[in-house]
């Protein structure tokens, strides 16, 4: 239970993050800037533990070879799905994430799924479904936002699983410094230098928070991997979700036809998940 606690308190830091990241886009921040910046900021936070838990070895590098492009496309597909959908919209899309953790939990780490997880999942696909009216023709031409979401959520998925074999040979709070070091380079190479020097760029008080939202975030995550089951924890910090909807209809005012009742059926199939 210790380990569902921790990744529902990850979910707090995570949905204010990405509330947080929403006020920028609309303030007219280049995206890759937005997502890019919050990891060096985290990087040097989570320095002191970095150093005192270091436990660095070439498996641990082994697998940051396979997680670190994946993890960049997939930030760069997320901070596009913020862009060009609601805040509530793109944040229901992102719940199809526990199921691909719990895909690939089950095909490399052997955490197969239950009855009532499977159940879970068909909540979540179903919701969605709901949540956009569903149309194959129309779907992909007036979804842009939700297409760069839901393939993000493929890759974040995956690397759920390759996070939790890099903990398991490592530690969770030196990985969680790691993460962001590595982090911090590969997205890097998608943000314009004029962006990075450019002064105006980190006068909006919402860039340290990101920053420490985002650390705080990370370390109680990767602690929740080492406790418990991995789409467990994707699972549980999905209620990030109700977070951002809140935040998108109370400080944003974004509609919300048609998403609070699929939101309640993600997260009633989270819970399944979560819970089985």
């Amino acid at each position: 239970m210790l380990g569902l606690s921790l990744a529902l308190l990850s979910s707090i830091f995570w949905g204010t993050n990405d509330y947080l990241s929403k006020r920028l886009l609309i303030k007219g921040l280049d995206e890759n800037f937005t997502l890019w910046v919050r990891f060096p900021i985290a990087f040097l936070l989570l320095t002191p533990l970095g150093i005192l838990y270091w436990d660095f070895n070439i498996k641990v590098l082994t697998y940051a070879l396979i997680w670190l492009p994946l993890e960049v496309l997939g930030g760069v597909f997320f901070i596009k799905g913020l862009k060009y959908a609601p805040l509530s919209v793109a944040m229901s899309f992102y719940s199809f994430m526990p199921v691909f953790s719990a895909l690939f939990g089950w095909l490399i780490l052997s955490e197969e799924p239950s009855p009532i997880g499977m159940l879970g999942m068909s909540l979540v696909i179903f919701a969605t479904l709901i949540l956009v009216g569903f149309s194959p023709k129309e779907f992909f031409k007036k979804n842009r936002g939700v297409v760069y979401m839901i393939l993000s959520t493929v890759f974040f998925g995956f690397n759920v699983v390759i996070g939790k074999a890099s903990i398991i040979e490592s530690n969770s709070l030196f990985f969680s410094w790691f993460y962001t070091l590595c982090m911090s380079f590969g997205t890097l190479v998608f943000v314009k230098p004029s962006e990075v020097f450019r002064k105006e760029n980190y006068k909006h008080w919402e860039i340290p928070l990101l920053g420490f939202l985002f650390a705080v975030g990370d370390a109680l995550y990767n602690l929740a991997l080492l406790l418990t089951l991995s789409s467990y924890v994707a699972s549980a910090e999905r209620l990030s979700l109700l977070i951002a909807i809140l935040y998108g209809k109370v400080l944003l005012k974004e509609e919300t036809k048609r998403v609070v009742f699929p939101a309640l059926l993600m997260i009633a199939g989270n819970t399944f998940m979560a819970f089985d």
